[in-house]
């Protein structure tokens, strides 16, 4: 029936400035921003999934603040964990449980967002 998350929408409160973010500490692109509506569509690697910013008026406030809203894969944690460390974002260690790597970094609204790395 269905074949994959086809949108993820988080809440932020400035979207210029969350999109400047996220281009520059993630290397997510832009697809599109409407400012009148308060939503910008970014690609994410391969773009088959769209990573929405959503004006956080649009969506309430109520966020998880101990848990990730979603995970990112990155086939090397490692990596991916020292390039977001070095470009001053807040970091988790990472955790390993022999099948799986993961970590979990704030973006600048404070959401709480994941990272995983498995063997494909």
């Amino acid at each position: 029936m269905f074949k994959r998350i086809d949108t993820v929408f988080l809440p932020v409160k400035n979207i210029s400035s969350a999109i400047e973010w996220y281009k520059e500490k993630c290397s997510f692109r832009l697809r599109w921003y409407h400012e009148e509506g308060g939503y910008a569509a970014m690609d994410i690697g391969d773009g088959k999934t769209a990573f929405t910013l959503v004006r956080s008026d649009q969506m309430g406030g109520q966020k998880p603040s101990m848990h990730e809203w979603f995970n990112l894969y990155t086939a090397d944690a490692k990596a991916a964990h020292e390039q977001l460390a070095l470009a001053g974002v807040e970091v988790t260690d990472i955790l390993n449980d022999d099948t799986i790597e993961f970590f979990n970094f704030k973006d600048l609204d404070g959401n709480m967002i994941g990272v995983c790395s498995f063997k494909e």
